[in-house]
């Protein structure tokens, strides 16, 4: 037996010897008085049917308008976290109600007022906050849902939830809000257009539904108006009803969304001497125009023209000095939500942030029963190619592109679906194309048991381009038989993607295999390693521990793996063991150790390897969060010319304080370090310090500003922002960007210091029309 085998037994056999098989007073409404916990039952898939209002609803947090005399009321709501279908603490009673154009909801919640967690803050900013919200999956299947929600003065949150519990934390539409903390609790008012959401073409109208409460003091409390059993992962599966509506259909067909931006850049023009100041650049002004047209309620058009696709929040800084692979960033730009989900695969050959800058995009959604498709196609003007190798990848910039995505997606039984992905990007400056091909699925076999696979055809026909050579440098991959310069080759290549997990009330259980080819590439998607074949498993098993205990809940977990490529040769072989827990005070912590790990890197082997990792994170005051993260042991220093065994210490350190609810500041340090175990000297060291303050003026106006320095680059930079937002598409942003450089004595003679390299001051004007 291979000492990979030996490893990864070891792990699985350890584990089941351990394991048993801004607040106001008003008028308000009460909401439904506790009952005895003995004679509690929690609902089970409850249904709510409401009738059509006769009166109006105002959004404004009063409760007295005459629309709301009909509302269907949902009670007997049950905990979810920490307490396992158990009464709530609080009294909770949520109405409902529809017109032609909205839905309506009124939440109407009974705790103490002086322990309500209210903050005066932005859109989406409301998560540690008491909030409330609606989970909308408009077609049944259980596969994502609508999550809409509102602190108790009515600032929004809105996400997209994915089948298995990811949220799209991007995710935003139009609906209203408004909310008051009253003498016995607080208030929420909601509608929500039609128009915002997809829904079938039925006459009458039938979505499972959920009502949801976070309730957050010494522990994380949440209940739901639909029981969740911790015995069916699937929590989507067991969501309510609301039956009977009729003559829902959206409000208006066509969406515009006309944008103005202007900006003025300023650059050093010489660095050897910084004293010299800026050159001011001319101020630029450039429109765009965005319009979507609903054939119906789930058949969308978007086109954009010349669309501002630049982000107003600038990326977090991330340390790669000794990292070998390009960097992930999420997608935020608005465009792209719509029909998202649709290209979330095990294997990423989507990655929408690769259509970077286009003068035009077009995009259709729609669906026909259960059957779901997207069509995203766009000429690019700055087309970001990853080169994907065993080791590395490399970043080049090819100019323009025209790139077209086209997704089906069949989805039968309880939350499953097979599905295709097709992508193609043309390259009109450089030339050269890539393309894939895919087929996928995911097939639920049991309540407990899933299987999720893709499969990959990738066909890649290079540029012959001599200075795009040149930023790749010498390397060769498919066992040399093939350059990475672009000099006109053409190649398939193939990916596999296959899971088997098992998801039960205590314990969990994933095993996994992966392949990338030597040849293989997603001209659209984000892909930065190829030649590797990975075999993965991961298990933890979950000790529920009453709701009044300090620590509640405890998971012991252990995950390994054997690596190869496509030669046979070993890459890597790994067990971790560690533990997680869930504690009071909304304290998580988790703690790993990797217990040995047999790595090759750049024809070397480095064997035994151990290392600790340590995470907590506390949400114990309303007024301040704090967390931390160290890892140390051994890490290999990355530089494929002199790789080393070194001793590596990396440390993260981050805290939000709210003096008052409109104030907050973030600071967060992350600094790294790596010395050599051989010679005992220092390989590299530096951190990344970032801070961010809100004030918030209003419900819409706040202003931010960023500060962030890099050591590793020994750069500064420092963004002010004032916004005043109606809603997620209609805003007003003006800012500026500041980028300072630490000019030392070595490299500037007489004038060390900080000196300004960069700045831009713009301002960005956008609104959305409905008709």
């Amino acid at each position: 037996m291979t000492r990979s085998y030996r490893i990864i037994l070891a792990g699985v056999l350890a584990l089941t010897i351990v394991l048993p098989s801004a607040a106001q007073t008003s008028r308000q409404v009460s909401a439904t008085k506790l009952t005895d916990p003995d004679t509690f039952v929690p609902n089970v898939k409850p249904v709510v049917a409401p009738r059509a209002m006769s009166g109006e609803i105002h959004i404004d947090g009063d409760l007295t308008d005459s629309g709301w005399q009909s509302a269907e009321k949902a009670v007997n709501f049950s905990e979810t976290n920490p307490g396992d279908q158990t009464k709530p603490p609080i009294g909770i009673e949520v109405w409902t109600t529809y017109d032609a154009n909205n839905i309506y909801f009124a939440f109407l919640i009974e705790d103490d007022p002086d322990a309500v967690r209210v903050n005066m803050s932005d859109r989406d900013a409301i998560w540690q906050d008491d909030y409330v919200g609606v989970i909308l999956d408009t077609y049944g299947t259980s596969t994502w849902s609508y999550f809409l929600a509102s602190n108790p003065i009515g600032i929004q949150g809105d996400t997209r939830i994915i089948s298995g519990g990811n949220e799209d934390i991007g995710f935003d539409i139009i609906f209203q809000t408004d909310g008051k903390v009253t003498e016995s609790g607080y208030q929420v008012e909601m509608a929500v257009p039609f128009q915002s959401l997809r829904f079938s073409k039925a006459e009458v109208q039938d979505w499972s539904i959920n009502f949801w409460i976070t309730h957050p003091r010494d522990s994380r409390n949440t209940y739901s108006w639909a029981a969740i059993s911790r015995d069916d992962p699937c929590w989507l599966c067991q969501m309510g009803s609301v039956r009977g509506i009729t003559g829902a259909a959206p409000s208006g067909k066509f969406e515009f969304l006309p944008a103005f931006t202007g900006s003025q850049a300023a650059s050093l023009p010489n660095f050897d001497d910084p004293t010299g100041g800026l050159d001011n650049g001319r101020m630029s002004t450039d429109p765009s125009f965005g319009a979507k047209y609903s054939f119906s309620s789930n058949l969308v058009a978007d086109v954009a023209v010349n669309p501002d696709f630049s982000q107003i929040e600038s990326d977090a800084a991330q340390i790669d000095v000794n990292s070998t692979f390009a960097l992930f960033f999420d997608e935020r730009r608005p465009f792209f939500q719509e029909g998202s989900e649709l290209f979330d695969t095990p294997t990423q050959t989507v990655y929408t942030r690769s259509i970077n800058n286009p003068r035009g995009v077009a995009k259709v959604t729609g669906r026909a029963g259960k059957t779901s498709f997207s069509y995203v196609g766009g000429f690019d003007q700055d087309s970001p190619i990853i080169l994907p190798f065993e080791e590395r990848s490399r970043f080049v910039e090819a100019g323009e592109s025209y790139s077209s995505l086209l997704r089906l997606k069949q989805e039968f039984g309880t939350n499953s679906h097979v599905g295709a992905l097709v992508t193609d990007r043309r390259y009109t400056e450089v030339g050269g194309s890539g393309s894939t091909f895919a087929l996928d699925g995911n097939i639920r076999l049991s309540n407990s048991v899933s299987l999720q696979t893709q499969l990959t055809a990738s066909q890649t026909a290079e540029a012959n381009d001599a200075e795009l050579s040149e930023q790749v440098g010498d390397i060769t991959f498919d066992d040399g038989k093939r350059t990475g310069a672009f000099d006109g080759e053409s190649f398939a290549g193939w990916a596999a993607d296959v899971e088997l997990n098992r998801n039960t009330r205590h314990m969990y259980t994933e095993v996994s295999y992966k392949a990338r080819n030597p040849t293989f590439r997603a001209a659209n998607g984000f892909i930065t390693q190829n030649n590797q074949q990975e075999a993965f498993f991961f298990t933890n098993y979950t000790f529920f521990r009453d709701s009044d205990s300090f620590i509640q809940r405890i998971s012991p977990q252990t995950m390994g793996g054997y690596f190869w490529n496509f030669e046979g040769q070993r890459k890597d072989e790994f067990l971790w063991v560690g533990l997680n827990m869930q504690m009071k005070g909304q304290t998580w912590m988790n703690a790993r150790v990797l217990v040995a790990s047999n790595e090759r890197f750049a024809g070397e082997d480095f064997r035994g390897m151990n290392r600790f990792n340590f995470n907590v994170n506390s949400n114990f005051s309303q007024r301040m969060q704090v967390g931390a993260f160290v890892a140390y042991g051994d890490a290999i220093s990355r530089n494929p010319s002199n790789p080393e065994m070194g001793t590596g210490t990396d440390l993260s350190v981050w805290t939000t304080l709210k003096p008052t609810s409109r104030l907050s500041f973030s600071p967060r340090i992350s600094f790294s370090r790596l010395e050599s175990q051989a010679a005992g000297e220092e390989i590299f060291s530096g951190y990344i310090l970032r801070t961010r303050t809100n004030y918030q003026f209003t419900k819409r106006l706040f202003i931010r500003v960023i500060a962030q320095y890099n050591d590793f680059a020994k750069r500064l930079e420092i963004d002010p922002l004032v916004t005043y937002k109606v809603n997620p598409f209609t805003a007003v942003y003006v800012g500026s960007t500041h980028d300072f450089l630490d000019f030392d004595q070595s490299t500037n003679g007489q004038n060390p210091g900080f000196y300004q390299t960069q700045r831009q001051i713009f301002f960005k004007l956008q609104y959305l029309f409905r008709i």
